[in-house]
């Protein structure tokens, strides 16, 4: 038992690590201790954190082979399908708890795949479901990706617009220095351009 019960925290400290490195940037960091946490026996686990890992894991995945390619940059591919496949298999059972993060991690593969019309639609459905649940950090990630993705790419919508989204609800969620971080990075006025008028009060979730 005590076996087992170390093997499960040192497994949930690296799912720790894991989307610690995310929020801060570091994505190579993210997937050596993504990796890691794989290893583990309980990694597998019907728990929060395979939901977590799952999601997490797969956005770095997509990440690396964008912005790395190389040698590694099919087996990351591979690597963010698998995960997000697993991902829709959940959403077939609740669309409430799954449905953001595997339309979110769709729209990563599709831009990852340069399935550009695929992605923006998988953006904003991801967005659309996001907000009726109220799940408001997801809705600064997604916010956040669809107006990075449209900074380099042509897809009718105002990357800046998006992005200001990003930093409201990542504000109103309490992450504050990622709020911040998205302000100076791409130096965004705050007082032009629309804004979001999500009140969050009760419907407030982290999911």
């Amino acid at each position: 038992a005590e076996f087992v019960n170390n093997n499960r925290l040192l497994h949930h400290i690296n799912v720790n690590n894991v989307m610690l490195a995310y929020w801060r940037g570091d994505y190579i960091s993210a997937e050596k201790s993504s990796h890691v946490a794989w290893k583990y026996p309980t990694a597998k686990m019907p728990t929060i954190v395979l939901i977590y890992h799952t999601f997490y894991g797969g956005l770095i995945a997509f990440k690396l082979f964008r912005t790395m390619g190389g040698v590694d940059g099919n087996k990351r591919l591979m690597e963010g399908r698998e995960l997000m496949i697993a991902m829709g298999k959940w959403a077939q059972n609740s669309m409430a708890v799954f449905g953001n993060k595997w339309l979110l991690l769709s729209a990563e593969h599709s831009a990852s795949i340069h399935e550009h019309d695929k992605c923006k639609k998988l953006y904003k459905a991801s967005i659309k479901i996001a907000q009726d649940h109220g799940n408001i950090h997801e809705l600064g990630l997604a916010n956040q990706l669809f107006g990075n993705y449209c900074l380099s790419h042509e897809c009718g919508v105002d990357a800046n617009s998006c992005l200001k989204k990003a930093y409201t609800y990542y504000t109103q969620w309490g992450a504050t220095a990622v709020a911040e971080k998205i302000l100076r990075h791409h130096k965004l006025d705050l007082h032009t351009g629309d804004n979001t008028d999500l009140q969050v009060g009760s419907s407030k979730r982290s999911r």
